[in-house]
C-alpha cells in the first residue's frame, strides 16, 4: 500500500507542475536560508568555547569612574597577573597577552607581521593550543623567543626547520633597528573561533629584558595588556570578581590615596568576550549578542514563511481534489487511507525540497562565505541536516493531515454533485497565514530602509575632521624615520599635491588612551575626570581641519613656552562645568604626573566610532617620538601624488618600510560589522518578500482557478478586463494592507531598540513606513495582477466548457 501511495503522489506532483514548483521551490528557498542562517549563528555561538578549560577562564577588566561618568576598558597592566595569583587562593594560573603588528626584515626586505601575540609560558596552559614542533612547558620561558604557526613557519622558512632559526624584527628593541628573536617552537594555526587572531607568539619576558621597570610601581599604572586567569575548580565567579574589586590598593602605595575613588577592577566570563563585550581597546573585533538573535529571528521567520507558503499552498489545491477523494470512498477506500495518502504526498514534496535545499547550499556556499567572511560548509554539520530533515517531514505531516481530514469526512454524494466548497475557517486560515506573511516581510523590509539609513548616515556624518583628504603612514618606531622627519616633511611639501604634514601618536579611529585629568571647576573646586588623550605635533590641527574655538594653537618648535601647553574639546568644557569656551583658557590641567595649563578649546571632533558619545579629550605636544604621519594631500591629484610620496619616502629612509592607507578607508573598516549585518539583512529581507510572493501567486492562481466558470459568464455578460482582475485582487491587496497596519508599530520598536546601540543615529521617519508599504503592495499587486489578468484574458467559450 505505502508503494502505491508513492505512486500516486507522484502522479499528483507530475500532473500538477505548476503548484508542485511554487511548493517545492518556496520551501527549498526557506531551507537553505536556514540552513547558513544556522551555520553562521553556531559559529558565532562556539566562539572561545573550544578552551576545554572554557568555564573557567576570565578576562580582568577595568572601570574608571569619575565625575564624568564610568567608562570599562578591556586593558589591565602587566604587574596585575602576578598579584593575583599570588593573593589570591582561587587563582589557579594567569597569562598576559598583548597584540601588535611589527615589522620583520627579511635579507633586504622588510614586511609588515600583524598578529604577533606577546604572552606568557602560560598560554599553553590555560588556553588549549598545542605545538606540532618544540616544549610547550619551555618555548616561551626566554626573552626573545617566538613560536610561529605552521603557515607563518613555511612562509619565512619555506620547507627548512624553522627550530632554532633568526628573525629580525623592529619589536622591542633598545635602538629601533631590530633585534634577533629565535624560532622556539611551531604550532598548528588557530582555529578562526576565537576573539583574538594570531600567528606568532612571542614570550613577554622580551618585554621585561628590556623595560624592567614595567613589573614596578610605575608598571602599574601603564594599562596597555590583557590579563586572564584560570580559576580553581567551584569558583563563583561573579563573588570572587567582587572581592578583587580593590586589590591593588596595596601595590600602588600613596598613588592609591589619590586615584582610589577612580579604577576598579573586575571580572568576566572568556565566553562572554566575544558576543557580550563592547569595552574600550577590545582585543579584537567583537560580534554582537543582538545580532545572533535577529539572525536567530530572520532564520526561523524565513523558514516559517516558507512553511505557511507550503500549507496554503498544499490547503487551497486540496479542495480540487475533492472528486477524487469521493470517488475512492464510493469504491471503498477507507479514511485513514486517504488520509494516509495525503500525508505521503506531502511529506514526499517535503523531502523533494529538502534534497534541493542541500544542493542548493553546497552550489552557493561559496558566496554566503564571501558575504559574512566565515567558512560555510552544510555538511560539516550533519546534526544541522537531520534537524531539517525532521522538521521538513513534521511540516509535511502538518500541512498534509488538516486537508486530509477535513475533505475525508465529506459524504461522497456531496462531493461528488459538485457542491463541496471550502469552508469558511479554511478561508479564514489562508487570509490569516497570508497577513502573517506579510507582517513579517513589511517588519524585515522596513527593518532594512532604517539600517540602510543608518549607514548611509554614517558615511554621510560631520566628523568634525576631512577624513576624504587624509593619507597617514605608519612609521613603526623606526629611528631612522623619527630623526630624519623634518628633511623628509619639507621635501614632501614642496609637491602642491600636498597641502600639510603632521605626526600624531596615534589616528583618530578606533579610540584614544585614557587616563584621568585633573582641574578645577568653575567654583575652583578641584575635579577629576576621565579624558581621551592626543600627542601631536604643532601642525596637527591645520592638517586635518580641526576648529580651533578659542585661544590659540601650540608653538611651533623652536618657539619658547614656559608652561606645558594642553589643548582641549567642547566636551570637556561642559564635563568640568565651566559656563564658555573662554572661561578654560589657562586653567590649570593635570594629565597623570604632568601638569600643565589649557590654551586652546577645539570644536568636537569623533575619534571613535559614532556608536559611542565623544569624551573629554586632551590634546598635548608630542616628544620626539610618533607612531603616525598624516598627510593632506589634494585627492584629485593622488595619481600623481602617490609615487612621489613612494619616491621622497625612499630617497630619506631606504631601509624602512613604507606603510601607508587612506583615513576613510580605515574610517569604513570601523563598521565592517555593520557594513555586513546590513548586507545580509538586505539579501534576507528581500528573499523572505520574494517568498512571500510566490505564496501569493500560487493562492490567485488558484483562485482563479477555482473561479474558470464565474469569470466565463462575467466576460459574456459583458464584464471588462480590468474589472475581473479588480474582482479577483481586491481580496488579497487587502490582506496586504492589513498586515501593514500590523507590522508598521511592531518594525518601529524593533527598530528604535537597534538604533540604540548608537549615540550618534538617525531618526525613523514616516516616508521609511511609507516607502515600505507602498513598495509590497506594489510588489503584490503586480503578482496578483499578473495572474488575474491572465485568467481575465482566457476565450470565455474555453472557460464555460471546461466547467
Amino acid at each position: 500500500m505505502f508503494k502505491n501511495n508513492i505512486k500516486v503522489a507522484w502522479r499528483n506532483l507530475w500532473k500538477n507542475k505548476t503548484y508542485s514548483l511554487l511548493n517545492i521551490v518556496g520551501l527549498a528557498a526557506g531551507l537553505t536560508c536556514f540552513i547558513f542562517i544556522a551555520i553562521w549563528v553556531n559559529d558565532e555561538l562556539s566562539f572561545d568555547r573550544f578552551n576545554e578549560k572554557a568555564d573557567r577562564i576570565v578576562r580582568l577588566i577595568g572601570k574608571t569612574k569619575t565625575e564624568s561618568g564610568t567608562t570599562e576598558s578591556a586593558v589591565s597592566s602587566a604587574p596585575m597577573a602576578a598579584a593575583l595569583l599570588k593573593d589570591y587562593p582561587e587563582v589557579e594560573d594567569a597569562v598576559r597577552l598583548g597584540i601588535q603588528e611589527e615589522i620583520v626584515q627579511l635579507k633586504n626586505e622588510q614586511v609588515l607581521q600583524s598578529g604577533i601575540l606577546i604572552t606568557d609560558p602560560s598560554f599553553f596552559r590555560i588556553f588549549s593550543y598545542s605545538l606540532t614542533k618544540g616544549d610547550i612547558n619551555t618555548v616561551l620561558n626566554e626573552p626573545f623567543s617566538i613560536v610561529l604557526t605552521e603557515s607563518l613557519a613555511k612562509k619565512y622558512f619555506g620547507n627548512e626547520d624553522p627550530m632554532g632559526q633568526k628573525l629580525t624584527l623592529f619589536m622591542f628593541d633598545r635602538d629601533g633597528r631590530g633585534a634577533q628573536y629565535t624560532v622556539t617552537g611551531v604550532m598548528p594555526d588557530p582555529k578562526n573561533n576565537a576573539h583574538f587572531d594570531f600567528q606568532m607568539l612571542a614570550s613577554f619576558k622580551t618585554i621585561e629584558a628590556v623595560n624592567p621597570d614595567a613589573l614596578t610601581v610605575d608598571g602599574w599604572g601603564d594599562a596597555g595588556r590583557y590579563t586572564y586567569l584560570l580559576l580553581k575548580e567551584g569558583v563563583d565567579i561573579e563573588a570572587f570578581s567582587k572581592k578583587i574589586t580593590w586589590f591593588y590598593e596595596r601595590y600602588i602605595g600613596e598613588l592609591f590615596k589619590v586615584w582610589q575613588p577612580i579604577y576598579t577592577y573586575s571580572l568576566q566570563p572568556l565566553t562572554d568576550i566575544h558576543l557580550r563585550s563592547n569595552l574600550m581597546y577590545e582585543i579584537g573585533s567583537n560580534g554582537n549578542i543582538n545580532q545572533v538573535y535577529i539572525f536567530s529571528a530572520i532564520g526561523l521567520i524565513i523558514l516559517l514563511l516558507a512553511g505557511i507558503n507550503y500549507m496554503n499552498l498544499a490547503t487551497a489545491r486540496s479542495i480540487s481534489r475533492a472528486k477524487e477523494v469521493g470517488i475512492k470512498k464510493v469504491v471503498g477506500a477507507f479514511r485513514f487511507q486517504l488520509i494516509l495518502q495525503y500525508i505521503v504526498e506531502s511529506v514526499l514534496t517535503a523531502l523533494i525540497a529538502f534534497g534541493l535545499a542541500v544542493l542548493l547550499s553546497k552550489l552557493i556556499q561559496h558566496l554566503f562565505s564571501q558575504l559574512t567572511g566565515k567558512s560555510v560548509n552544510a555538511f560539516s554539520y550533519p546534526s544541522l541536516l537531520i534537524f531539517l530533515a525532521a522538521i521538513s517531514v513534521i511540516l509535511g505531516i502538518i500541512s498534509g493531515l488538516y486537508p486530509a481530514l477535513v475533505i475525508s469526512s465529506f459524504r461522497p454524494s456531496i462531493v461528488l454533485k459538485g457542491s463541496f466548497k471550502s469552508s469558511d475557517k479554511a478561508v479564514f486560515l489562508r487570509k490569516s497565514l497570508v497577513v502573517a506573511q506579510f507582517t513579517i516581510t513589511l517588519i524585515l523590509v522596513i527593518g532594512i530602509i532604517v539600517i540602510s539609513s543608518q549607514m548611509s548616515y554614517i558615511k554621510r556624518k560631520d566628523l568634525g575632521y576631512n577624513a576624504d583628504a587624509l593619507l597617514f603612514l605608519r612609521v613603526h618606531g623606526n629611528t631612522d624615520v623619527i630623526e630624519g622627519y623634518e628633511a623628509f616633511r619639507n621635501e614632501i611639501l614642496t609637491n602642491p599635491s600636498f597641502k600639510g604634514v603632521a605626526t600624531s601618536n596615534s589616528l583618530p579611529i578606533g579610540g584614544l588612551g585614557t587616563g584621568g585629568s585633573e582641574t578645577v571647576d568653575r567654583d575652583g573646586r578641584m575635579v577629576q575626570v576621565n579624558t581621551a588623550r592626543l600627542r601631536v605635533d604643532a601642525n596637527y590641527l591645520d592638517v586635518y581641519g580641526i576648529t580651533l574655538l578659542h585661544g590659540r594653537n601650540f608653538k611651533q618648535p623652536g618657539q619658547n613656552d614656559s608652561i606645558r601647553q594642553i589643548i582641549i574639546n567642547e566636551t570637556a568644557v561642559k564635563t568640568f562645568g565651566w559656563k564658555d569656551n573662554s572661561f578654560a583658557i589657562g586653567k590649570p590641567f593635570r594629565i597623570g604626573t604632568r601638569t600643565g595649563e589649557i590654551i586652546a578649546v577645539v570644536r568636537d571632533f569623533h575619534f571613535n566610532s559614532l556608536q559611542q558619545s565623544i569624551m573629554p579629550l586632551a590634546i598635548y605636544p608630542g616628544d620626539i617620538r610618533f607612531s603616525r604621519i598624516t598627510a593632506n594631500m589634494d585627492m584629485a591629484k593622488a595619481a600623481d601624488a602617490l609615487p612621489f610620496l613612494e619616491k621622497t619616502w625612499k630617497k630619506h629612509f631606504p631601509s624602512a618600510l613604507l606603510d601607508y592607507d587612506f583615513m576613510d578607508s580605515q574610517l569604513g573598516e570601523q563598521y565592517r560589522s555593520e557594513q555586513r549585518f546590513s548586507k545580509i539583512f538586505l539579501y534576507f529581507s528581500v528573499l523572505s518578500l520574494l517568498i512571500a510572493c510566490l505564496g501569493l501567486y500560487g493562492l490567485i492562481a488558484y483562485a482563479a482557478s477555482q473561479k474558470t466558470k464565474e469569470i466565463g459568464i462575467r466576460k459574456v455578460l459583458g464584464a471588462s478586463v480590468n474589472g475581473i482582475a479588480i474582482m479577483l485582487s481586491s481580496d488579497f491587496i487587502k490582506l496586504v494592507l492589513i498586515a501593514f497596519l500590523i507590522a508598521a508599530p511592531v518594525a518601529w520598536y524593533i527598530m528604535k531598540s537597534w538604533l540604540q546601540e548608537f549615540a550618534y543615529r538617525t531618526e525613523i521617519k514616516w516616508w521609511m513606513f511609507g516607502a515600505a508599504g507602498v513598495g509590497v503592495l506594489l510588489l503584490a499587486l503586480f503578482t496578483v495582477s499578473f495572474q488575474a489578468i491572465k485568467a481575465a484574458i482566457a476565450n470565455p467559450v474555453k472557460s464555460l466548457r471546461s466547467e
